[in-house]
């Protein structure tokens, strides 16, 4: 079987990361990105302590990606000023899209690839949230 590349690849590595989260489904880089669900359930597959994920519903989008967590920072927040990732949506975008962009999120979840697992990604060297000493990611 050869190696996916791409787009197919990135889908992959979102669908092995967020398995097992509650209400996350992969299906495309649209819709099932919508409701803010699979953003929280990456950042907290590999942090957390970032995402309160059992605080989360999947019928409230707007609280999903602009939602608080445990430092009370907003989601796509969170990704920026803990990971330094810019954000690059907004979760006024998620709400008023019945589809959003995917290009969009292809980018978005790009760096959040990089972020987490490329060989010079920051994570992959040593990663300590700016709001937590000890302990998690």
């Amino acid at each position: 079987m050869s190696e996916k590349r791409g787009l197919k690849a990135l889908e992959e590595w979102c669908r092995r990361v967020t398995q097992g989260h509650k209400d996350v489904s992969i299906r495309n880089m649209t819709t099932s990105w919508r409701d803010g669900l699979a953003f929280c359930a990456i950042i907290h597959h590999y942090c957390p302590e970032l995402i309160n994920y059992d605080a989360l519903s999947k019928e409230n989008i707007y609280q999903n990606n602009d939602t608080l967590c445990v430092v009370l920072f907003p989601a796509f927040s969170v990704a920026e000023k803990e990971l330094g990732i810019p954000a690059l949506l907004e979760a006024a975008d998620m709400v008023e899209c019945v589809e959003p962009d995917p290009l969009s999120i292809a980018t978005y979840l790009s760096q959040l690839y990089q972020y987490f697992e490329g060989k010079d990604g920051r994570y992959a060297k040593m990663y300590k949230p700016k709001s937590f000493q000890v302990g998690g990611c």
